[in-house]
């Protein structure tokens, strides 16, 4: 009987656990001036990446990829679900594929979100399913001046936005009911929207952009007038600033007027569709711009109508239901671009972008980012440097979670010909030179009290200076180490040439050593040659440096 009464309570524990996990969804919380993504009501950080378009698209073909990410030392991954494989008849749904990403992402420890690619991708409609590209009377297309319909499907069509949020709904619903560990963290319906084309030229369209422009987008400019981007706020000031009257008479006859009103249309679809998987399934939503590729580019040029920073207002008026507009970045630029992105209302997630890793250093650093993943992951497979690099990401996780939003924590980033950056904490200036022109040179500096800092990093000589007046500020230790376990375990005391006595930090990084096989190296902490040039063959990866300063 005991046994008996043993087991019903364990049942009952287990099953409240599981109620418990359903209430506590994955959600997004502000701390300080960040927002971060909370996952089991604790700060997540998506060190992640994001697998090719078809990389998911059979069970077969996922299997073997989802160890090999998790030896990358991913926790989270971006994945594709097609429309067309989602629902291949009408009202018919196979969730066969749903049911394996999540299975084999949680039996690798791996978070997961899904990218709904359904009425478009990339500013096209190639992943809809085929009774909706055969029906193109009912599903309707986008139409060229020439009155030519192309094979990307209408923002303007109601049958389509109606067909892709029951879609959707239908998915967001069995997500919350198959998925009882919430193995699924965030979703982003579409990816990289928009038509290269500067208006949709159906009548329906045609007739629409002759109208006011809506209440709640100008209730929204009226409110947000101070700090619009500038894009939008130069094309209203042409009008003096109207308040009504129809998109010609606000923002002018213009290819900006043009892509505002484009714009509205594709933000108040995907809008919709989120909504309705929102209703289901409220998890956390987010869209990502193929984005404006030179500042001279006119829309169409890149696709119209999608989240590029220029029409970031529209879609916060438009689309309340999406929680972060997203930049996927290959440009050389990247701490710019970021810059533009990541705003009080709209935290930092880099969904796509190459495989160089100290931009995710810069991210979570600079910009108290909740993601940072390159795209076509599994290519990067090989790659020692950005495997190591995550490693270490996980080894100080715990610490770029409790200082972001806090204004303790800076990142630096060489890009182009850059040979320092400035940064200032507390009393301190850090002025931090990019060494070794040829290698990444990036790091995450954490001030953890008024003299001690934590520097993560590689290829990167830190000079720190006090901003106090009459006041001169030293470097009194340096320690090299790493953690385990959240606990800071110091491996070797630095002095004489590797700190130059004292006069600077030299964020060497982590060697490794090796002759053929990358597999068998020796792990060592720091350059070995302080003065003579190595004779072996090395790999730098990031370290960890404890910095304790003074003042007199």
């Amino acid at each position: 009987m005991k046994q008996v009464s043993i087991l019903l309570f364990s049942v009952l524990i287990l099953t409240l656990s599981k109620v418990n996990a359903q209430n506590n969804i994955p959600h997004l919380n502000k701390n300080g001036t960040a927002t971060q993504l909370m996952v089991d009501n604790k700060p997540f950080l998506m060190i992640a990446g994001e697998v090719h378009n078809s990389s998911a698209s059979t069970i077969e073909y996922m299997e073997p990829l989802f160890p090999k990410l998790k030896a990358m030392n991913l926790n989270s991954v971006f994945v594709t679900l097609a429309w067309e494989q989602f629902e291949p008849e009408e009202g018919v749904y196979d969730y066969s594929l749903v049911d394996a990403i999540i299975d084999n992402a949680k039996k690798n420890d791996l978070k997961v979100c899904l990218l709904w690619f359904a009425s478009w991708k990339n500013g096209e409609s190639s992943y809809a399913p085929l009774w909706v590209k055969k029906d193109t009377k009912r599903f309707f297309r986008v139409k060229t001046k020439a009155g030519k319909e192309i094979e990307t499907l209408s923002p303007f069509c109601e049958a389509t936005k109606q067909a892709d949020a029951k879609a959707f709904g239908q998915l967001m619903a069995h997500i919350k009911s198959y998925d009882k560990d919430q193995t699924v963290i965030l979703m982003q319906p579409q990816n990289e929207v928009g038509m290269f084309q500067q208006i949709d030229y159906n009548p329906i369209s045609l007739e629409l952009y002759e109208q006011a422009v809506p209440n709640q987008l100008m209730a929204y400019l009226k409110k947000n007038k101070s700090h619009l981007k500038p894009y939008l706020r130069d094309a209203w000031v042409a009008s003096n600033f109207k308040t009504k009257g129809t998109w010609k008479e606000v923002f002018g006859d213009t290819p900006e007027s043009r892509a505002f009103f484009t714009t509205w249309q594709y933000a108040t679809y995907i809008n919709f569709v989120a909504k309705s998987g929102r209703e289901k399934y409220n998890l956390p939503m987010m869209v990502n711009a193929w984005i404006v590729q030179k500042p001279e580019d006119l829309p169409g040029v890149y696709p119209n109508g999608g989240p590029v920073s220029r029409v970031m207002d529209i879609w916060k008026a438009a689309a309340p239901d999406i929680d972060i507009q997203s930049p996927d970045i290959y440009l050389t630029n990247f701490k710019k671009i970021v810059a533009m992105y990541h705003r009080d209302d709209n935290p930092l997630l880099v969904p796509e972008s190459s495989a160089k890793v100290g931009r995710a250093y810069y991210a979570f650093g600079q910009h108290d980012a909740i993601c940072f993943s390159p795209f076509g992951i599994e290519d990067a497979a090989d790659n020692f440097v950005f495997t190591k690099s995550y490693e270490v990401l996980h080894e100080v996780e715990h610490l770029i979670k409790k200082y972001q939003g806090t204004g303790k924590m800076k990142a630096v980033l060489q890009e182009g010909n850059e040979e320092y950056n400035d940064v200032y904490l507390g009393n301190y200036k850090l002025k931090v030179v990019y060494e070794k022109p040829n290698q990444p040179s990036f790091g995450i500096i954490i001030q953890e009290s008024k003299h001690e800092f934590i520097v993560i990093g590689m290829n990167l000589t830190v000079f720190f200076s006090s901003e106090k007046k009459d006041t001169v500020g030293y470097i009194g230790q340096v320690y090299e180490g790493r953690y385990e376990n959240k606990k800071w375990v110091a491996t070797r005391l630095m002095n004489g040439d590797e700190t130059y006595h004292h006069s600077r930090l030299r964020v060497f990084g982590r060697t490794f050593e090796t002759t053929e096989d990358i597999i068998k190296e020796t792990k060592k902490e720091g350059e070995p040659d302080a003065y003579s040039p190595a004779t072996k063959q090395k790999i730098i990866t990031p370290g960890v440096y404890r910095v304790i300063t003074y003042e007199r």
